[in-house]
Parts: C-alpha cells; structure tokens; sequence
C-alpha cells in the first residue's frame, strides 16, 4: 500500500474543484456557526402548510418496512438498526461514541417515527404513541444544541426532518392541542431547514446531496416558501439529469441506492404532482423503475455490486406497487444496460448479472467495489453465487475485505486490488480503459467486458448463453505469472466438492457443475458473506488458479446431469454434448 500522502493525491486529483472548495468552505461555515459568528433569525411568526398530505402509504406504511422497527422496542428507548440492538439513555446516545457511527446515523433518522404514526393511525391508544412521538422529538431537540454533533450533519438533517414534516400530518390534531410542543418542533423545524440550505453537501454531491433537494423541497412545502421551492425544482432536475443514467440507473451504480434514490424520486413527485414539471419527473420513475424491476423481480436479493445490502432501501415491490397506483406507471423488463455495464441473463430457471462497468462515478468514490467484471447468479428465484456483499461502513479489516477483489467473483491479478480502495470510502488510483460489447458468436448471445487495473494489467471477460443448461466464462489477462486466481462464491448452505477437478456445487434442490477451463488448480477455501449490515455467515468458494501455458482460462457452468467433452488447445475450446460448439479466443478477442 502506498503512503497516506499518495494516496490522498490519488484520491483528489479526480475530484472537481467545486467540491474542494466547498469541503473547505463548509467546514469555515460551520466553525463560525459554533463560534456564534453565523447565526440563523427565525421569522416572528411561522405559518405552515395544513392540509398537504406527506405520507405515501405503500412506502411509508409498508408492513416489511415497518417491520424493522419493534414498536415494543421503541416505546422502552430499545432500538434496533442495521442489525444491532441498544437501550439507550436519549439524554446522551445521540453522540455516545460506544455505539456505532452508523447506528446512531439511524437514530438520528427518525424513521422509526412511522411505527408510531402507523399505531396512532389505527386509532388504538393514540396518546400512548402521541406521548412517546413527542417524548423522541423533544429529547433530540434537548440534547442536540446547535450546531453541535451528528445531528446537524446535512444528510441526518435531511432524513430527519422529511420524516418529521411526513408524520406531523398523522399527529397534528394532538399537536396542535399542545401549543408548547408545537411551537418547538416547529422552531427546530424551521431552524434546521434553513441550517440546511448554507450548509449543501457540494462537497460530497451524489446520494448525499440528493437527499438535501428532497429535504428542502418538503420543507419548502412545509413552511410555503416559494422561493426555495423553485430554487431546488431547478437544480433536482439538474442532479437527475446528472444522477440517472441514459438507461435508468443511478450514476453510484449500487442497486441499494438506485432504490434510495428511486424511493426520493417517487416522493418528490408525489409531493409535486401539480406542479410544472411532473411530467419530467415521471420519465425518470419509468426509467428507474425499469432497472429495480429487471435486476430484482426473480432474484431473491439486493444484487451485491457496490455497496448495497438488504433492509437498508425499501423492497422493490412495494416501489413498484407505489409507482403503479400513484403515477400509472409499469416497470419494462430489459436485459441490457450499456451506460452502466450491466448485463443480465434470464431464463425460466436462473438470472444473472453481469456486471462490466466502472467503479464509480469519477468524482465519487465512496461506495465503490473492486467488482469489475464480476456476476450474480440466482437458480429458481433464490442467491447461488453471490458476491460477498456489504458488512459494515466503518474503515478496518472488515470493511476492506468486503471491498476486496476476492470478495468477488472476478479474477484477481498478482494479489494485487483492481483499484486502490482506503479508508472507509475512498477510492485512489482506479480501474481504466473500461468498455464493453454484446454479440453474437456461433449464434451463441456473447456478453464481454474489459478493463484495465490501476496498475497496468489488462483482464478481458466474456461470458456466453450457450443454452439453458450451459454458461461459459472465459477470461484474458495480459500478465504472464502464477499469481491468477478466478473466484466464486456460493451462498452459505452450499455445499461444494470437487472431483477429478471438476466443482460440484449443490443448494438444496439446486446445483450445478463446473468444470474448469485452461486452471491448473481448484481450490475450495472458507470465506464470509453478509446480504445485511453486521450480519455475516460462513460460505464456500472456489479458487481457480490460471495455468501459465493457457491463453485464456475460465470454467462452464453446466445445469444439467447430461455429460459434456471439454477439448481444449492453445487456441480453442471444443465443447462436446448434444452439439460440438468450437469455440476460438482470437475470435472473441476481436469483440472487445
């Protein structure tokens, strides 16, 4: 690993200059709001909008959602995120640096205020839930002087008080009836939302500053101000113009937060639909919509590229069940995504996706993988080879071996990471040269990607649909030692075996065989897979060592009991069932 100084001009040098400005700015801008040299005026009466409706049921009334947060749990200061349950003094948890970072992001949240708002809106022991809605909001606003802590972070502001403003609606006749408590929240409210106009995270942009327009879009909403509302109209549609994709994905390419920021979008629309630019809005939704429909309906997880885990976004039915009866709209299933480098292979018993794009987007490392060119496979609607997922945000051992090269299915190159990851979410010298194609070969669908790594290696893969028993994986690397190693992982409850070289892996009713191609070695090793935050279980995977006299080196992936001749040459593979296929490398080369 290279010197902290070096990896610091590594990491910046592909930032834009807006944000170094703005990472230096905002930090001056908040030392002087702690030093009471800025300071916010609140205006000398605050009028708020009554009758607006916040709350989309599907989304924030959804049972798997709600499920997430143990109402018993809340009611006692027992909170459960990501994973992790603690009892919690709210006099002091907020801040307590015991608890982990990202666990108290979430309490800063707010988004367990919907379980209250769910129970109050049954109609049953309505001032149980109204007395402990307050008793939440009242302690944040006690113990979270301004500006002080993460809950004056902009994004903890921006989920906070959308979630505030969104359930104030369920609870304003109690509110209302209590005129001390009304006149805080409100107070806080307004002094949060204005704090959250100086203080945009330009310097971070993505998902983060995302989540700032939606929040004082709402807030606009919330406090009638014209002016802000049509401020941050404006620039939304300039962020999706840059955030989504000409083929409808999130420009961060994890599907985790494609979702995020797909669920912001169906809101904001909501919120706006008798405004001007609805109809702008809605093309997105479809697009988005096209992408979560098309990598999840079938697959049985959050797809693991990039940062994305499960029970962090809302599930993608209730999305689309949203999208359809609030804005008419119906996902398209797609097998190509050419702007971001997905590819996806489906038929009536197996998907999966193949990822050929980039890390990241240029200026926004944060949540990248060192997953070039690596792929999913789910077999009848449930995870079979996976990649290792997401464990944890916090820098250490953990979050760099999630991150890691053989944390994924792709090949690894002299031991060496694709890309320069550090710290939590840094990314300094990348992969490069990045293309991709989809052809025919032998009226077989080809789908190929290619890349360079940050230190100069080349590693080409193509994978093809031979039929619906064969897949065939094949990769070129341009470096010449023994240190090339393909991995696969499975997930845990596999059991895998190897006999006469030939890999066995079986799930259930579930299996297949793989029979390796141009390896001199197969190993089985024990590894670690986590489809949550803080959750990880023991899993198999395989390690093929590429042989120094091979060209190209790979594996078929075979679905069926039927047997098939592999006979291979420096130049080719000949494969040999119900039908001989020859399969040339310079052929495939010249797609890419």
């Amino acid at each position: 690993m290279e010197n902290k100084s070096t990896l610091y001009i590594n990491t910046i040098k592909y930032l834009k200059p807006s944000q170094i400005f703005y990472r230096l700015f905002n930090r001056l801008k908040r030392e002087l709001y702690k030093r009471k040299l800025l300071s916010i005026n609140e205006p000398p009466e605050l009028t708020i909008e009554e009758g607006f409706n916040y709350i989309i049921p599907e989304l924030d009334f959804n049972k798997d959602y709600l499920d997430r947060f143990d109402i018993d749990g809340i009611m006692t200061n027992n909170f459960t995120f990501i994973n992790l349950s603690n009892q919690v003094d709210l006099s002091n948890a907020w801040n307590n640096k015991e608890l982990q970072h990202l666990w108290r992001y979430n309490l800063h949240y707010f988004e367990y205020l919907f379980s209250l708002a769910y129970e109050f809106s049954k109609g049953n022991e309505q001032k149980k839930y109204y007395d402990k809605y307050r008793e939440l909001i009242a302690k944040w606003i006690d113990n979270n002087p301004f500006p002080f802590g993460d809950g004056w972070h902009p994004y903890t502001i921006s989920l906070r008080i959308t979630n505030w403003i969104s359930t104030y609606q369920i609870f304003k006749e109690s509110i209302s009836l209590d005129k001390d408590f009304d006149e805080k929240l409100k107070t806080s409210l307004y002094l949060q939302y204005k704090y959250l106009q100086g203080n945009l995270e330009k310097d971070v942009l993505g998902n983060h500053y995302f989540e700032n327009i939606k929040a004082l879009i709402v807030g606009s909403i919330f406090f009638k101000d014209t002016g802000v509302k049509n401020n941050f109209k404006k620039e939304l549609l300039k962020q999706l113009e840059e955030q989504i994709l000409d083929d409808g994905m999130h420009f961060e390419l994890s599907p985790m937060y494609h979702k995020i920021i797909l669920e912001d979008l169906l809101k904001i629309s909501y919120w706006l639909k008798d405004d001007e630019i609805y109809n702008h809005l809605i093309k997105y939704i479809q697009k988005m919509i096209d992408v979560t429909y098309s990598f999840e309906n079938n697959f049985g997880k959050t797809p693991a590229f990039n940062d994305s885990a499960d029970e962090v976004s809302k599930d993608f039915k209730c999305l689309l069940e949203a999208s359809n009866k609030h804005f008419k709209l119906n996902p398209e299933r797609r097998s190509s995504f050419e702007k971001s480098g997905f590819y996806i292979i489906e038929d009536k018993t197996k998907k999966l996706i193949f990822d050929t794009g980039d890390i990241c987007p240029s200026y926004l490392p944060a949540h990248g993988h060192c997953d070039a060119l690596s792929f999913e496979l789910s077999m009848g609607g449930s995870p079979f080879i996976i990649n290792s997922g997401t464990y944890r945000y916090e820098s250490g051992e953990w979050r760099d071996l999630f991150r890691s090269t053989k944390a994924h299915n792709t090949v690894s190159i002299s031991d060496k990471e694709q890309s320069q990851f550090w710290g939590s979410f840094r990314v300094a010298k990348r992969i490069k040269k990045v293309s991709r194609a989809q052809f025919r070969y032998k009226n077989i669908e080809f789908y190929a990607g290619s890349y360079d790594t940050h230190f100069g290696a080349q590693h080409k893969r193509v994978i093809g649909y031979i039929n619906d028993d064969k897949i065939i994986v094949l990769d070129y690397v341009n470096h010449v030692n023994d240190r090339i190693k393909s991995y696969l992982h499975f997930v845990p409850g596999t059991n895998v075996d190897i006999d006469e070289n030939i890999a066995h892996a079986v799930k259930g009713e579930e299996s297949i065989k793989l029979t390796p191609l141009g390896v001199s070695k197969v190993e089985i090793e024990e590894g670690w897979y986590s489809d949550q935050f803080n959750v990880k279980e023991g899993n198999q995977h395989l390690i093929l060592h590429k042989d120094r006299t091979s060209k190209y080196f790979g594996y078929l992936i075979d679905f069926s009991t039927n047997k098939t001749e592999i006979i291979e040459s420096k130049n080719e593979v000949k494969l040999i069932s119900d039908r001989d296929l020859v399969i040339k490398f310079e052929e495939l080369g010249d797609f890419l």
